[in-house]
């Protein structure tokens, strides 16, 4: 169940990324009577770059860890990146915390519609869960 939520989870943030850029654009000065316009530049500096970062990290572990499981050395490996994920997990929300305002966070969230949106897109993917589940299970 918690591989299908993480899949519609990255489904749905797709199809938010899509919609929240056609609103900002007619929010930027384009009028409403004009479609607004595609653009990737602007998907692509709205991307989470850390997301190609972990895709290119656990290829090139995969790509590794296949050829010395098993070994001495494979369990040295393991356990060191095991230990790094920790640190660099704990040390990427400190980083987040330090620059967090909650109030303007919470203030923006409130007006954008990001929180119900939030709640409509985790609705729909547990609904989606639940029914894969039944058929599955």
């Amino acid at each position: 169940v918690k591989i299908v939520l993480n899949s519609g989870l990255g489904l749905l943030a797709s199809a938010i990324a899509f919609w929240w850029q056609t609103r900002q654009t007619h929010r930027d000065g384009v009028s409403d009577d004009q479609p607004a316009s595609f653009s990737w530049l602007y998907l692509w500096d709205k991307f989470p770059k850390f997301v190609l970062g972990y895709m290119i990290s656990s290829a090139c572990l995969s790509i590794t860890m296949s050829q010395i499981e098993g070994t001495a050395q494979g369990d040295a490996y393991q356990q060191a990146i095991l230990s790094l994920n920790k640190w660099w997990f704990a040390l990427a929300f400190v980083g987040i915390g330090i620059g967090t305002n909650l109030k303007d966070l919470w203030e923006g969230a409130v007006k954008s519609g990001v929180l119900r949106l939030y709640l409509i897109a985790n609705t729909l993917d547990i609904l989606l869960a639940l029914v894969l589940a039944y058929l599955v299970f």
